[in-house]
């Protein structure tokens, strides 16, 4: 219970090293990053992230489906001490807004031109929001002050990392159990929406329980089809996914789960009753 998420991803990615970690399926294609890659690919978002202004406390917003990025940006935020907010990808410019002003976002990552579309429409309700991020490779219009893309993001990075080369590592460190990892919203079923507080020390001890719970083991393979804004999924793909040593195979979309389960062939699949029923 003394550790943090950041002390769990630094331990692993150096035990793991060139094993893969992480794959997802874009365009027919499987994309992959070894443990060794996505830690530097988040160290990278990280300290692209403190280019911006983040600092510890402060909140960065992820709405996209689930990708790479998603998970560079949710362990490169958590890596220099920020809180990072999942936002529903299918949540309208106004419900957007409200999250981002309700938890004082300062910066907004977005998948694509979509939800690019949706975060300008918001962004004049949301006073602290200071930057947006896209992770689609298109470039967004370089004359929008404030909008940059995920490439840029990251370069901003390397550049911080050649300038100092133990900062990730130092911001990692200050970062105590007790400090807030994430902030989750509730659906808005009984009034607006409402920010649930999970702290570092929270996920750890989900994560050690889990494992008592789980049939999970040192280099399974899990295929992940649920979004990782719902704390769920983030739990048993991102988190246990540290704590045992899994690889993590992210299906293509919802309509070729099934195609992706046969081609992986994963020991462990979470999935909602619905979709039990069809297996």
């Amino acid at each position: 219970m003394d550790q943090t998420i950041n002390d769990v991803f630094a331990r692993q990615s150096k035990r793991y090293g060139n094993r893969l970690a992480i794959e997802k399926k874009t365009n027919g294609q499987w994309h992959k990053a070894t443990w060794t890659q996505y830690y530097e690919r988040a160290r990278e978002t990280g300290l692209g992230l403190t280019h911006l202004g983040i600092r510890k406390g402060d909140r960065v917003s992820l709405l996209s489906e689930n990708r790479l990025e998603w998970l560079y940006t949710d362990m490169g935020t958590l890596g220099v001490g920020g809180i990072v907010v999942t936002i529903y990808p299918s949540l309208t410019a106004d419900e957007i807004a409200y999250i981002v002003d309700n938890s004082g976002t300062k910066v907004l990552v977005v998948e694509d031109a979509a939800q690019l579309t949706k975060a300008r429409e918001a962004w004049p309700q949301c006073p602290t929001l200071e930057h947006i991020v896209v992770m689609a490779p298109a470039e967004p219009d370089e004359r929008e002050t404030g909008v940059i893309s995920f490439t840029d993001l990251m370069a901003a990075g390397r550049k911080r990392l050649s300038e100092n080369p133990d900062l990730f590592e130092q911001l990692s460190e200050a970062v105590t159990p007790h400090d807030m990892a994430t902030l989750v919203y509730t659906s808005g079923t009984t009034g607006v929406p409402k920010g649930a507080m999970i702290t570092h020390r929270n996920v750890i001890y989900q994560l050690a329980a889990g494992m008592d719970a789980l049939d999970v083991h040192d280099g399974d393979e899990q295929l992940c089809f649920l979004p990782l804004c719902h704390i769920l999924e983030r739990l048993v793909t991102v988190y246990a996914q540290l704590g045992v040593g899994l690889t993590i195979n992210f299906a293509e979309s919802v309509e070729t789960v099934f195609d992706n389960l046969r081609e992986v062939s994963p020991h462990t699949f979470t999935a909602v009753p619905r979709v039990w029923e069809k297996v």
